[in-house]
């Protein structure tokens, strides 16, 4: 059986949280931070085929973003059972059982 305060639990959970932290990075630079106003009047015809395929690309974006929001709160509800160190809690995580 694994030592659960191993040093292999250890580097999971640092690998873990280091690619919880650059997702959290990435998405916050990607995030609006100016108003969107789009230009008057319809899109001329020449570039429909460009805004139907990036409305296309939005969607499968928003699609992917479901499951990625479904994987963080599975994430969370996993971090959320680590115990507060202050509450008396059992020093290690039973991760097994």
């Amino acid at each position: 059986m694994a030592d659960p305060g191993g040093s292999d639990n250890l580097a999971a959970w640092i690998a873990l949280l280091d690619g919880f932290e650059r997702a959290i990075d990435a998405a916050e630079e990607q995030l609006l931070v100016e108003e969107f106003v789009p230009p008057p009047g319809p899109p001329p015809t020449e570039v429909l085929d460009r805004a139907r395929a990036t409305l296309a690309r939005q969607q499968m974006l928003i699609d992917g973003l479901r499951v990625s929001r479904a994987n963080v709160a599975r994430e969370l509800a996993a971090l959320r059972r680590v115990p507060d160190p202050g509450a008396g809690s059992p020093a290690f995580l039973d991760i097994e059982g």
